[in-house]
């Protein structure tokens, strides 16, 4: 009896708002056919090619793959000759981007942190540190390469004390630091505001009782501030570890389209994924490199999001 008058209420509201339900519904149909065509779709597509191997040609032209775990053994076979492996070159430079990612988390912080102090000048410091998030890429890039070139502004400067900048860019040995340079001068824009934003929530009477007992500013950081926006904080940590290899630059901007970006000197694990792809290369290797890594990360982040769990200070407000 009961559920026979919920069935009919139900019907009776949704008569009602048919229309209604029918615009919402219709709306969200075509988000959801691109998620499963170009998430979904795709993804289970590049776990079905790593298991693949290329075997020749039908008599039609086409090509033939049979069910093989080459891939993979290729993969780790790249793992007896790190110098030599383009692969492990751009794993090397991965985890070069992945620990100044790292790095940037406690400066943002303390970044933030001050700014949220109002120093002199918080708000113009604000505009710099946040620039870079809201103007093209492109235009940052141009303006790094142009200061830092031979001839450029610092170039000139440092010519006074008998000193030329090398070429950075060019040079294997030097490239990769000076684009981890680069996005370290322009990575500060969205974690900082994030951040801030958290530390505007701090209710004023705990800083206010703080300041009376004369703690230090380093004291206040450690001891208040961060544990009462350690949510924000872990969750950008998470976010970064999640990041772990495919961690990489403006590697395509700063070298181009041409033929020196397959350089392994200067790629990363998920620049190198992009390239093969782009040259229509055989797709199922890459596809089995990151099947292979993101098998890896998924525990690494359910740990790391566990332990970050268990030492979440106990605070409310």
């Amino acid at each position: 009896m009961e559920a026979n008058l919920k069935k009919e209420n139900f019907l009776k509201i949704f008569r009602k708002n048919k229309d209604k339900y029918l615009f919402v519904y219709g709306m969200l149909l075509l988000p959801v056919i691109q998620f499963c065509i170009f998430y979904i779709g795709i993804n289970f597509n590049s776990i079905v090619m790593a298991f693949k191997e290329f075997a020749g040609y039908a008599e039609g032209g086409g090509e033939i793959f049979r069910w093989s775990l080459e891939n993979f053994r290729r993969f780790f076979g790249e793992w007896a000759h790190p110098e030599t492996s383009a692969v492990m070159s751009a794993l090397r430079n991965t985890f070069k981007y992945f620990t100044a990612g790292v790095c940037m988390v406690p400066a943002t912080f303390l970044v933030a942190y001050f700014l949220f102090k109002r120093i002199p000048g918080y708000k113009f410091f604000r505009v710099l540190f946040f620039l870079p998030s809201i103007v093209s890429a492109m235009l940052f890039v141009t303006t790094y390469k142009n200061l830092i070139s031979y001839g450029g502004p610092i170039d000139m400067l440092l010519a006074l004390v008998g000193y030329r900048i090398p070429p950075l860019l060019t040079d294997n040995a030097t490239a990769t630091g000076t684009i981890i340079a680069f996005t370290i001068w322009t990575g500060f824009g969205v974690n900082m505001i994030l951040y801030q934003s958290a530390m505007s929530r701090i209710p004023g009477e705990v800083l206010e009782a703080g300041q009376l007992d004369g703690v230090p500013w380093y004291r206040e950081l450690f001891s208040i501030i961060i544990p009462m926006v350690w949510p924000t904080l872990s969750t950008t940590l998470i976010l970064l570890i999640t990041s772990l290899f495919n961690s990489s630059g403006p590697i395509l901007l700063f070298q181009g389209s041409g033929v020196e970006v397959d350089n392994p000197a200067i790629t990363t694990t998920a620049f190198w994924i992009y390239r093969q792809t782009f040259k229509g290369a055989d797709l199922n290797y890459p596809a089995a490199i990151g099947m292979f890594y993101t098998l890896v990360s998924i525990p690494i982040v359910f740990l790391v999001r566990y332990l970050f769990n268990k030492i979440d200070p106990d605070v409310e407000y």
